[in-house]
């Protein structure tokens, strides 16, 4: 007879799909797919069509959610009462650091909206472009229903390939002005057909989508084990490329070398995955070439391109780069296919981060010396990028310190809660004329997402969107073990961030980082609860 100590432990239960979870999911697939593509009267109301779209799917969430709770305990059968009770636990101990951090987020918008000279703007964003103290609270329900009722099914990240690349495609495709939804037909200046693409609208928008959805297809590449769904990643990936060289954008390039770089890092203590990141960096070059291929077929004729994408696109250098890249590639399938499961040194990406944080420090002080030392020297077309000043970033560098000396002469309260949400446009206003020698008349943005905060909800605000940002990046590293997931969220979360420093925040794209936010958060519910069951 076996002994009771060798007896193999019960199975686990399978966890059931429960309705909650169920239309959560839904919600995320309708984000990935319709939500990018929606748009009522071409480009003219893009952005109201994205926000309300994004205000009426998550508000219908919350109630259905609501109404199956409600229900759920109305239904639940008494409980016996001659079995022990666990004692209760107080709200606050259900409550994790990140929920935390939007519920006082939440709370500062709205002190912020009641103390703004303009409530009712500050509590729709009027004034801006629709990010008032409304579109917040929607942003932290949305987080509070998705880390409650997320369960993950791979099928919702196929949407998300499936929907960026028709995001994509149309970007390709409107750079050389084939307009297959006739988006540019209503459109009568040559500027805004040139700015704007695809079913996002502007082209730093795009920009700003790539670096949500594209790190996402590169992850999953790398994690997913299913070849075909690899291949689906891969073509988003390449495809996402393509329209980045398109974009004609500072900020996509910006997050794009940047998580590059994490993913070199990240990825380097493991031959299966680094070999599968060097697949995904050939792809993408190779779909810039191919871009090239397809502007000849259209005898060059297209919205033109920035000199930097030109590298990928029409230079020598990027046909040197795809090589050197497919070599890798091969060298590293073929030392796996020889040496399966070997191991690389932890040394690694730990010299691959030091190498890069120098780099990184480097490029500081360069940018530093120029524009604070020698301000005189001639750098030619390295000056928009090395020396700040008024110019700099088209003429970026001119909102940024107007807006830092709009900080200092603010008031206590205004220091602390700012002048409400969404309501730059106010305090920006006595720099208009200046604004004017630039081309500009006015702005209700500061070009950049936490200056803009900083001015808006003040530095309590910016303080807890930080705390945001910051701990869902901490969170997501600390897991990513348990669940590799966390690396393809935490990757949109870190790419968004950094091109957030040159772009802005709206409701075109801005709902997708919060909603990976929050996916990120749910893996990690995920994992500590595994983890506290063992």
């Amino acid at each position: 007879m076996t002994s009771a100590k060798h007896k193999n432990p019960p199975a686990k239960p399978k966890e059931k799909y429960s309705v909650q979870q169920a239309l959560t999911n839904y919600y995320l697939l309708i984000m990935f797919t319709l939500f990018p593509l929606f748009f009522t009267d071409a480009y003219f109301n893009i952005r109201h069509d994205k926000y309300y779209f994004f205000i009426i799917l998550t508000g219908i969430l919350v109630i259905a959610e609501f109404l199956i709770i409600m229900t759920a305990s109305v239904d639940k059968p008494p409980e016996d009462s001659k079995l022990e009770k666990p004692k209760p636990k107080h709200l606050y101990e259900e409550l994790s650091f990140m929920d935390w951090a939007f519920i006082v987020f939440l709370g500062i918008n709205v002190i912020s909206t009641l103390l703004s000279a303009n409530p009712l703007d500050a509590l729709l964003g009027t004034q801006g472009r629709n990010n008032g103290l409304v579109l917040m609270a929607f942003y932290t329900a949305a987080y509070f229903m998705i880390t409650r009722c997320f369960k993950y099914f791979e099928y919702i990240f196929v949407a998300l390939a499936f929907g960026s690349m028709i995001v994509y495609a149309l970007a390709v495709l409107n750079s050389f002005y084939i307009d297959p939804l006739e988006m540019f037909t209503l459109l009568t200046d040559q500027q805004t057909i040139t700015d704007f693409t695809s079913t996002i609208g502007n082209k730093n928008l795009l920009s700003s989508y790539i670096c949500i959805a594209m790190p996402v297809m590169i992850a999953m590449s790398v994690i997913t084990e299913k070849t075909l769904l690899r291949a689906i990643y891969l073509v988003a990936t390449g495809l996402g490329f393509a329209a980045l060289m398109t974009a004609d954008s500072d900020s996509g390039i910006l997050g794009m070398a940047v998580f590059m770089i994490i993913y070199l890092v990240w990825f380097s203590n493991s031959l299966v995955r680094l070999k599968r990141f060097f697949l995904s960096a050939t792809v993408m070059l190779l779909f810039a070439k191919l871009l090239r291929l397809f502007s000849l077929c259209f005898d060059d004729k297209s919205k033109g391109f920035d000199k930097f994408q030109e590298i990928f696109v029409f230079s020598g250098i990027g046909w040197i780069l795809l090589a050197a890249c497919a070599v890798i590639t091969g060298i590293l399938y073929l030392i796996d296919y020889k040496k399966p499961n070997i191991t690389i040194s932890k040394a690694v990406p730990i010299a691959l981060a030091v190498v890069f944080g120098f780099c990184a420090v480097a490029m500081i002080g360069i940018m530093v010396y120029f524009s604070c030392i020698d301000t005189k020297t001639d750098l030619g077309s390295f000056e928009r990028i090395i020396r700040f000043n008024d110019k700099w970033g088209t003429h970026r560098g001119f909102m940024w310190i107007r807006s830092i000396w709009i900080f200092g002469d603010a008031s206590f309260i205004e220091k602390l809660f700012g002048v409400g949400p969404d309501m730059f446009y106010s305090a920006f206003s006595p720099y208009f004329d200046d604004l004017s020698k630039y081309g500009d008349s006015s702005t209700n943005a500061a070009h950049n997402e936490y200056l803009n905060y900083l001015i808006t909800i003040g530095i309590t605000g910016l303080l807890s969107y930080l705390a945001i940002v910051c701990g869902t990046i901490k969170n997501a590293v600390k897991y990513a073990k348990e669940n590799p997931m966390l690396i393809a969220c935490v990757s949109a979360v870190i790419c968004y961030a950094v091109q957030a420093v040159v772009n802005l925040y709206q409701p075109i794209t801005t709902p997708l980082f919060f909603i990976f936010i929050a996916l990120c958060e749910a893996f990690v519910r995920n994992a500590k609860a595994e983890k506290s069951a063992v």
